[in-house]
């Protein structure tokens, strides 16, 4: 194969497959619908991360040490990056791309994915993972993500589209600070009493009933979110995560 053939080869299939992306997503979207008959609960409880795909190219800038700078890429659309959490490869950084997807928890099979330049960070693709999942006429009610994307952001645009985040949280000043545990009395710890969506907060009650109140609501937000970590049905849904990663093959 001519060097100029063998080096655009990738780059030039993909923006071959591009061509037919409408006809692809028609298949994808017959399947999905198969799939939804099939099992109602499909797409309920979602699982998102985002794994790396390096590509087959040399992405150093310069041709060598101290030499000219490199005048085209043999995948012009890669980028440098981290490697994700799931990876299995060694190193840190890496030239290629990655991919975000959402998986069906209750199935392990994918609902919605994107592919984007290694450089970009997952907690921006959160949203528009969601969307596409909502489009493809799925009601996720529970969103599992780990700790990568633990920032109100993602907590308030995962609320938007009506579902539940389960993160864990990142070790933060007001984490070290013990602000998301659950309030507390003479009588001892606070229990979960409840969530309100509509009004957006949850509810705890004073585990004796003696204080007055005897419950409060707290506003739902990154330290206390509508399904509290500390419950078993958090501990539960968090534990669909492996979902994704086994998707990824982690």
């Amino acid at each position: 194969m001519p060097v100029r053939l063998r080096v655009y080869a990738a780059y030039r299939f993909a923006a071959k497959l591009r061509a037919y992306s409408d006809l692809l997503d028609a298949c994808i979207a017959r399947v999905l619908d198969q799939l939804h008959a099939e099992k109602p609960d499909f797409g309920r409880d979602l699982a998102i991360d985002v794994s790396d795909l390096p590509a087959y190219a040399n992405g150093q800038r310069y041709l060598s040490k101290g030499g000219r700078e490199r005048e085209r890429f043999s995948d012009p659309d890669a980028s440098w990056g981290h490697r994700s959490a799931v990876s299995t490869r060694k190193g840190g950084g890496f030239y290629g791309y990655k991919v975000h997807a959402a998986v069906c928890a209750r199935t392990d099979l994918p609902v919605a994915w994107r592919v984007e330049t290694a450089g970009s960070h997952e907690s921006n693709y959160a949203a528009p993972l969601l969307d596409t999942v909502k489009g493809r006429g799925f009601a996720a009610e529970t969103t599992t993500l780990d700790m990568g994307y633990d920032n109100e952001r993602v907590y308030g645009e995962c609320e938007d589209r009506d579902s539940r985040p389960i993160i864990p949280l990142r070790e933060t000043t007001g984490v070290k600070r013990g602000d998301h545990r659950a309030p507390e009395c003479e009588h001892g710890t606070w229990t979960f009493a409840g969530s309100d969506p509509s009004r957006g907060a949850s509810k705890w009650r004073c585990p004796t009933g003696e204080c007055r109140p005897g419950s409060i609501w707290i506003k739902a937000d990154r330290l206390h979110p509508l399904i509290p970590r500390e419950s078993k049905r958090w501990k539960s849904l968090y534990r669909g995560r492996g979902a994704v990663e086994r998707e990824f093959g982690a």
